[in-house]
């Protein structure tokens, strides 16, 4: 009867957990094919900002918890919380371009693909997440680290207002002038968040007109002088450079000199987000001076990388219909002890498709830049993220136990996490390390202000 009273009021589609057709809907939400197993009570796939209105007056009024799902690339499957109304967004996916104004309102599900293929008709750019099925609102909401963040900075500071439905069932319009507060906590919250985003006015830049990638593959064994090289460069590129170590499948051409490690290769990738080609080819001729160059397997160099090019890049490496367990750090040690301990264990991974990601912050400020004031504000010299990949669910065990034991391994370089990619289910500290201590007391000071009866869930925990 509940979920017939609330079709009533709304455009979009009820769903219970009695209907025949909820565990294939349940399962749909979660890109990440390792599906939890949580069940919520009721999923609720609006239409309308006003439905979103509807759903939490609904849920308030039934005494539900409320779980608010974007796009569903969450790797932990946040939006899955037992007994609860999962508030799918999915559906909400326009997009209004203001060039003029160098603006775009977005609603919150639409992908990073999407918008920037409709920015690049009038020549603008926005740094959205490197996989190109990533809708907009988890992406923001956890800071953003898209592409070209060094330059760009974190998107979630591109945020300039948005529309929030609170608690209490309110719309109400955040800015700099209205529920600034409100703006600090949109502004890399993460999946704790206390309302409901429907609608974001972004910031947009100008496009690069040369985008251009060099990528050198070295065998996994040169990895502690690839990356203390990488480390010492870093600070001498301008921050227009993404300068990142890829633990990766080697590709076919390099597959037989690889399978002394396990079949992965040292992937150094170097893109420069500028606007000559020339400009590019003289700023990415720096990889050559790396000392073991004389080792390296191959390499491509100044390849052009439009955006679409790089999504492809993005859809590689992060392919669909997989199984995934997923953490990140934040680390300020040295390069080449972080990725020694990382190859070791990725020489015993039991799956081919595993891949960890080393992202360095460059530009001669690197780290030191003064971040915005806002709730994101965990940052190092890098950032590894890593993932163990996997197709099968015979296998979960396997590569969830290596997978565990690998983030265990390098978890001692760690000065923070970042929230959005970090296991907080299985470690839901994680959660408060993604935030400076006093960002994280005010969130949680935020959290009881706008939901004092906690009808939104928060980090698992957590009420």
């Amino acid at each position: 009867m509940e979920g017939k009273e609330l079709q009533s009021r709304i455009e979009g589609t009820v769903t219970t957990s009695t209907d025949a057709k909820y565990e294939n809907l349940r399962r749909e939400l979660i890109w990440n094919q390792l599906t939890p197993a949580r069940y919520p009570q009721m999923i609720v796939q609006v239409a309308t900002e006003q439905d979103v209105v509807e759903a939490v007056r609904f849920a308030r009024t039934h005494r539900m918890k409320v779980a608010v799902r974007g796009g569903g690339h969450s790797w932990v499957g946040f939006s899955l919380r037992d007994e609860s109304l999962l508030l799918d967004l999915g559906r909400l996916t326009q997009v209004s371009i203001d060039r003029a104004a160098g603006t775009a309102a977005i609603q919150p599900a639409v992908s990073g693909q999407d918008l920037n293929r409709q920015l690049a008709v009038h020549g603008l750019a926005f740094p959205v997440g490197h996989c190109p099925t990533v809708s907009l609102s988890g992406f923001l909401l956890n800071g953003g680290l898209g592409w070209n963040f060094n330059s760009w900075g974190p998107a979630c500071f591109s945020i300039e207002a948005a529309n929030a439905v609170t608690a209490d069932g309110s719309l109400v319009s955040v800015n700099q002038e209205q529920n600034t507060d409100l703006l600090w906590a949109i502004r890399g919250a993460g999946p704790g968040f206390f309302a409901v985003v429907t609608r974001y006015c972004l910031k947009l830049y100008p496009a690069p007109r040369a985008m251009t990638t060099s990528t050198y593959f070295y065998p996994l064994q040169q990895v502690e002088e690839v990356g203390a090289w990488a480390a010492n460069i870093a600070g001498r590129l301008p921050k227009e450079v993404e300068l990142t170590i890829f633990f990766a499948p080697a590709p076919p051409a390099f597959a037989e000199r690889c399978k002394a490690s396990n079949g992965f290769a040292c992937i150094l990738s170097a893109t420069a987000f500028v606007d000559t080609q020339s400009e590019a080819t003289a700023i990415l001729s720096i990889l050559d001076s790396c000392p073991v160059a004389h080792q390296c397997l191959g390499k491509e160099l100044n390849q052009p990388t439009p955006f679409d090019t790089l999504f492809e890049m993005g859809d590689m490496l992060w392919p669909g219909r997989r199984h995934y367990s997923a953490d990140t750090l934040w680390s300020n040690s040295s390069p080449a002890k972080l990725l020694a301990t990382l190859r070791d264990h990725f020489m015993r991974a039991p799956s081919p498709q595993s891949l960890a990601v080393l992202v360095f912050s460059s530009g001669v400020d690197g780290v030191a830049s003064p971040l915005p004031d806002a709730a994101f504000s965990m940052t190092a010299k890098m950032l590894l993220l890593c993932y163990a990949i996997w197709e099968r669910p015979a296998d979960n065990a396997a590569n969830i136990a290596w997978h565990q034991e690998t983030i265990a391994a390098v978890d001692p370089f760690a000065v923070g996490h970042y929230v959005g990619e970090s296991d907080i289910v299985a470690a839901p500290a994680r959660a408060e390390r993604s935030f400076a201590p006093a960002n994280w007391q005010r969130l949680q000071a935020l959290r009881r202000k706008y939901d004092p009866d906690g009808l939104f869930h928060g980090h698992f925990g957590t009420r």
